[in-house]
């Protein structure tokens, strides 16, 4: 995608599942433990448990950049 559309794009659970190669609740337990991981996003009514949940696509590309970074320096 170009532009806008990747900045504004939403990326689901099974997106970022695909992705990122984690499973959903490795996922999920990176947003509690690892401050550098995308936060989620409520989609649709706010106030409810059961709200939809995405990610940013940008903030994860984000992500994925500086774990390859932080990968290259380490070796």
């Amino acid at each position: 995608m170009v532009g806008n559309q990747m900045k504004n794009r939403i990326l689901r659970y099974s997106d970022l599942e695909t992705q990122l190669g984690m499973n959903r609740v490795t996922i999920w337990r990176r947003t509690r433990t690892d401050p550098t991981f995308p936060r989620p996003i409520r989609l649709g009514n706010s106030g409810s448990r059961n709200a939809a949940i995405g990610f940013l696509a940008e903030e994860v590309e984000a992500w994925i950049a500086l774990q390859a970074a932080t990968a290259r320096v380490d070796r």
